[in-house]
């Protein structure tokens, strides 16, 4: 059964506001979305292009609605204000294919000259809706057709340039987007295939009247096809954002893991502090097996101070940690307990066995050399252990542990022979290591 023309047109005039009513609100969501919009201009272009397209729509719903009800009569197809309402229409279309390309160039490419190209676009794009106004007897139909000569190129490149991306560059939102062009631009090739039949061929022919019948619901099309790739684009444009914020994120944990990194290491001699054990860092294997803690203490660092300089000190403090750093396996744990002190942590080992390997590297350890011409700073250091048997114990065997270094820090202080060799040469066997 066959729709009456007079209802064809009605739907016609109907499409024309929900076409209309369809931009208004993708310009909406567009301006919902203005916070992201800021640092990427392709957005702004495709915003400006659904702007237009909104302002082209309303100089139709004035053609065809509002200026009838005004006036009380239709409009003729050659009065002025129809042709300025046109003009404007196809403008307006040819500004936004002019801005959907812009668009599409800044998200492929950036490509700052492409983008310098387009302006003289908008000039031809002025051009064209004054020629194809003035050259379209047959009203907006004829434009219609002179619409889709620029349509078909410009909406087929945002496709082409969107849909061959490098892969690992392809998104959802810029695969939907770029096919969202594609089957856009085909609308128009049917467009213009549709509106040249209807206008050029004898309407008692069926294929006329298909064509008629098709041409009377292109707003629909157009609503349907504009939303679908409205959506594509703020698709796109969300997947841009979440990039960023991942970005951000990723920045942010690296912060926070040199932040941590800083707050739980010492600075001067890179091993772990104090915090980092009473945070649990490094204690893994101990909470699966026994083993022994050592508590080192640098005898000689406040004299080291007093006598040469704090720096000397320091590199005092250095050179303790890089001895017994080489002594450890890679699952041993070394923490700067205090200012001249060392916690050292052996999971699977037993003090009598490490104690007197440490204090035979300790004493055998080169002397700090001098800056200035003198004697060298030997490295003196109390040790005291203690085993335990699960990580239940581990305090109680680190406090074991230090009683046992003061008690041997007490003994060193009563041997004079220590004492006289602070500030000596090397001797001929340390020389020789």
């Amino acid at each position: 059964m066959q729709a009456p023309s007079q209802s064809i047109s009605v739907l016609s005039f109907i499409g024309v506001v929900v076409q209309m009513g369809g931009a208004l609100l993708l310009i909406a969501l567009f301006a919902l979305l203005r916070r992201f919009v800021l640092r990427r201009a392709y957005f702004r272009a495709w915003s400006a292009a659904w702007t237009v397209v909104a302002i082209g729509i309303a100089a139709l719903a004035v053609r065809y609605i509002l200026a009838p009800e005004l006036i009380g009569t239709s409009l003729d197809e050659n009065e002025p204000l129809t042709r300025a309402l046109y003009f404007v229409y196809q403008s307006c279309k040819g500004l936004a294919y002019v801005y959907f390309v812009r668009g599409t160039l800044m998200y492929v490419t950036g490509n700052t000259a492409g983008l310098r190209a387009t302006r003289r676009l908008w000039v031809a794009a002025l051009l064209f809706g004054l020629v194809s106004t003035l050259a379209s007897r047959d009203g907006l139909n004829e434009m219609v057709v002179w619409q889709s000569a620029i349509a078909v190129p410009a909406l087929g490149y945002c496709a082409v340039a969107l849909l061959r991306l490098p892969r690992p560059r392809r998104t959802t939102g810029s695969t939907t987007t770029g096919a969202g062009f594609a089957v856009l631009s085909l609308l128009w090739v049917a467009y213009a295939i549709t509106f040249s039949i209807a206008i050029w061929t004898s309407p008692a022919l069926p294929l006329t009247e298909a064509a008629l019948r098709f041409v009377a619901f292109n707003s629909y099309y157009d609503l349907t096809i504009d939303l679908l790739l409205g959506y594509a684009m703020i698709l796109a444009l969300m997947e841009d954002a979440k990039r960023e914020v991942d970005d951000a994120q990723a920045e942010l944990r690296l912060t926070h893991d040199r932040l941590r990194r800083a707050a739980l290491t010492d600075s001067l001699t890179d091993s772990l502090n104090r915090r980092a054990f009473a945070d649990g860092v490094g204690l893994e294997m101990v909470r699966a097996t026994f083993g022994t803690v050592v508590m080192a203490d640098i005898d000689n660092l406040k004299r080291a101070n007093d006598r040469h300089g704090h720096s000397i000190g320091d590199q005092l403090i250095r050179h303790c940690a890089e001895v017994l750093r080489r002594e450890l396996r890679p699952y041993d744990k070394l923490y700067r307990w205090g200012g001249d002190e060392f916690l050292l942590v052996l999971p699977s080992a037993r003090a009598s066995d490490v104690l007197g390997r440490l204090r035979g590297v300790l004493d055998r350890a080169d002397p700090i050399p001098r800056t200035s011409v003198g004697p060298t700073v030997r490295l003196q250091v109390s040790l005291g252990a203690a085993d335990y048997a699960s990580s239940a114990e581990l305090e109680a065997a680190i406090e074991s542990a230090d009683g046992a270094m003061y008690a041997e820090k007490r003994r060193r202080k009563g041997d004079v022979r220590l004492a006289l060799v602070e500030d000596t040469p090397p001797s001929s066997s340390s020389a020789a290591r």
